[in-house]
């Protein structure tokens, strides 16, 4: 091998592109190192900073780092104290909580136990209509006992009582603020505060250098919204955007692999993406042999590998299969289309005019979604059925879905950690407004043993009822349990302290810095 000395121009090249490297500077001069923040793509826009009342995941995303709960979820997804030092249950109606002290809002002031009391009261006010009210229904009192020490007692034994306590907290002050003219101030206890905000699409959140459990290592963390899929992942590769988790196309993730500037993490998460159907319509799907069909025209192997790259799993039920509570005689649903195409007869759907009917299905405008229905529409073609596929922008799309206005759609629910989210889902009592039944699916067999589950707080006796409700939804089909994604994130590789939480959850920003030279 010849080795030849290196021309004047091209030393000074290697020069600048290894402090070109080093430095972090981007093609538009940016250097996230130096400015010590970090920049974050979202593919949609929180709806609200509200605690009280948001239920997309946008918003759950930004408040994980503006807000602290009396507890919290830790990397396991165990229940760990928050703003609670700790707690006690002398029976099982009653829950004593000692809140730690000296932990200040944004504003300066302390928390105290009525600022907990009030957002809880807030919540479960008919004035505010907030969609997390049924959560807390079985709330009877909150008793303040001192400035950090509080008692909350349930109208009877309440399984999920202490999961659902990851709940924002709001000053006293801001928790009674109803109508949009008095908008509440987002002033939490968390690590960052905000700091500037361009509509729903552009925040700048500040360290919060008082913040109870330590100062961020980062001074900013700015979150941008991108809806579009190619444009997110161009500001990416341009280095004008440095973190993205759960908003990458699938077929992009081989190639960003092999880019050395960033990281990608992946692991097994806790997300299921499902079909959901109108039982208020008097149309085919009502009868729960055309669910059945539809749900066995679907190739969900296929799909997982070749529209999501593998990174899912297929879904049995709406908790994961690592969940204490999940039961494995449920089996998959499998690809039968034959089977499908009888179903149908027998349901009295015969082929007529090339087709048995058509349905409409409704998605959100990002690319994957539109895919994914593009690729649903194709298989159920093969078994008679057209779908009329509307692709709405995504706050319409989830307000027609809040709203009940839909035939059918696609959708995931994030971070399913109690199975008592069954009872949110399919019990009669949780119709929208009052949860998240925006099918209206009822079946009396389903409220009786969701109301058994919710009433043990014995985890063996609660995994006998769960497995009986996961039994009757594989039976019933008030969903088509599609597949639980697999968490990823992608990162400039400098970025150090990212931990992967099984729900997604942003609790590790607090704790990640950039890595600069020499450490």
């Amino acid at each position: 091998m010849i080795f030849r000395p290196m021309s004047h121009s091209g030393l000074l090249f290697v020069l600048f592109a290894h402090a070109f490297f080093m430095t972090g500077c981007t093609g538009n001069g940016r250097d996230p190192m130096q400015a010590n923040e970090m920049v974050i793509g979202f593919s949609a826009r929180p709806k609200s900073l509200d605690p009280r009342l948001s239920t997309d995941l946008a918003s759950a995303r930004v408040q994980q780092l503006l807000y602290n709960s009396l507890v919290k979820k830790d990397i396991h997804s165990n229940l760990v104290p928050d703003l609670a030092e700790r707690w006690e249950m002398p029976d099982d109606v009653t829950y004593r909580f000692f809140l730690r002290e000296n932990v200040r809002f944004h504003d300066g002031t302390i928390l105290m136990a009525r600022d907990v009391k009030a957002t809880f009261d807030a919540i479960l006010s008919d004035e505010l209509g907030s969609l997390k009210r049924a959560a807390f229904e079985k709330i009877a009192s909150i008793e303040i006992e001192n400035d950090h020490q509080l008692v909350f007692r349930t109208s009877e034994p309440f399984a999920p009582f202490l999961i659902n306590l990851v709940q924002g907290i709001l000053p006293a002050r801001e928790a009674f603020k109803l109508d949009q003219a008095d908008r509440i101030e987002p002033v939490g206890t968390g690590p960052f505060l905000l700091e500037e905000r361009q509509g729903e699409e552009y925040l700048v959140l500040k360290a919060f250098e008082d913040c109870f459990s330590g100062s961020p290592r980062l001074d900013r963390i700015i979150i941008r919204v991108i809806p579009d899929d190619t444009i997110r992942l161009m500001e990416l590769e341009k280095g004008t955007i440095d973190f993205l988790q759960n908003n990458i196309p699938p077929d992009s993730i081989p190639r960003i692999e092999q880019n050395p500037r960033f990281e990608v993490v992946s692991a097994p998460g806790t997300s299921i993406y499902y079909l959901g159907f109108n039982f208020r319509l008097d149309y085919p799907p009502r009868d729960r042999r055309v669910r059945q069909a539809l749900a066995l025209a679907l190739n969900r192997e296929d799909i997982i590998r070749h529209l999501l790259g593998g990174n899912a799993s297929p879904a049995t039920a709406v908790i994961p299969e690592n969940h204490w509570a999940y039961n494995p005689r449920v089996e998959q649903v499998p690809f039968r289309p034959d089977h499908a195409r009888e179903l149908l007869e027998e349901a009295g759907y015969p082929i007529r005019d090339g087709s048995r009917f058509s349905i409409q299905f409704k998605c959100s405008q990002n690319k994957q979604s539109r895919r994914l229905a593009e690729v649903i529409q194709a298989q159920w073609a093969q078994i008679g059925v057209q779908t009329d596929i509307r692709s709405l922008e995504w706050g319409t799309f989830y307000d027609d879905i809040l709203k009940g206005n839909f035939e059918s759609y696609i959708l995931s629910w994030v971070g399913v950690t109690d199975p008592d989210i069954y009872y949110s889902l399919f019990h009669s009592r949780s119709i929208s407004p009052n949860g998240r039944n925006r099918g209206q699916f009822q079946s009396e067999a389903m409220d009786i043993l969701l109301e058994r589950g919710r009433r043990i707080i014995d985890p063996d006796l609660r995994m006998e009822v769960y497995s009986e409700v996961q039994e009757l939804a594989a039976r019933e089909f008030p969903y088509i349990n599609l597949w639980h994604t697999h968490n990823i994130a992608v990162m400039d590789h400098r970025l150090q302290g990212y931990r992967m939480y099984p729900a997604g959850d942003f609790d590790s920003m607090a704790v990640m810095w950039w890595m600069r030279p020499g450490d």
